[in-house]
């Protein structure tokens, strides 16, 4: 059974939120009532992405870990992030459950790397918005499997959060720029003539990161390669 005094509180407080930073609280209060360690905002991974990093839009998992992680190109050999391809239903996890299959090397790197920084158990409710593209509120930590109840109350209360989302989004967009801070620094260092290497070294990613934020950076600004990118970016003055 729901808990409805718990689903009415946190509810309260999503739909109350108006900023970026009151939907983090938001969120990290729905965190808190269900015992996770870490939540994250992000978008829901393609076939196309490697890395997980210029998907996330908000976390509290660990920088190192998801470093670690993008620079070993763990997302294209997650299981959890191919199951969450396959259907638009809640998708839930423990190391336990994942490490009883016969695993390829590249799945048990991956599920050694959570099992360092405590990533025990986790879930992921995602939902497509207003813009096209398919959002995801998931929750890691060391807790004991979700519940049904658990699960079909965190769905509401992911679907809120991202409502929540869409909208501050919106309200972003129609006054900033539609790339990221990260995307734009990236752009602006391309701009300068480094290379995705290089410019890994300068802001301590991998070069499989930058490619990452490069493509998004194309895809959001409707180009078709780097030296598009760079100049549209400039015609609309988003980098000098």
């Amino acid at each position: 059974m729901i808990n409805t005094g718990r689903q009415t509180l946190l509810t309260g407080e999503l739909a109350a939120a108006k900023s970026r930073e009151a939907l983090r609280i938001a969120l990290g209060n729905v965190r808190q009532s269900f015992n996770y360690d870490h939540v994250s905002l992000l978008r829901v991974p393609t076939e196309q992405d490697r890395a997980i990093a210029p998907l996330i839009l908000e976390s509290t998992l660990p920088g190192v870990f998801v470093r670690e992680y993008d620079r070993a190109q763990m997302l294209t050999a997650s299981p959890i992030a191919t199951q969450l391809r396959r259907s638009q239903l809640p998708v839930s996890w423990s190391i336990q459950d994942l490490s009883k299959s016969a695993l390829k090397q590249p799945v048990r790197d991956m599920l050694a790397l959570m099992d360092r920084h405590k990533l025990m158990t986790g879930a992921i409710f995602s939902f497509y918005l207003t813009d096209g593209n398919r959002y995801g509120i998931r929750f890691d930590g060391q807790r004991a499997a979700l519940t049904q109840s658990e699960m079909n109350e965190l769905t509401l209360l992911s679907l809120h959060a991202l409502e929540v989302f869409g909208q501050i989004h919106i309200n972003r967009d129609q006054n900033h720029s539609p790339l990221s801070a990260r995307e734009l620094e990236v752009v602006s260092w391309t701009a300068q003539g480094k290379t995705s290497v290089e410019i890994g070294q300068i802001l301590s990613l991998s070069d499989h990161t930058v490619n990452a934020y490069l493509t998004n950076a194309i895809r959001k600004l409707d180009c078709v390669n780097r030296t598009q990118l760079v100049a549209k970016a400039i015609r609309l003055k988003l980098i000098a």
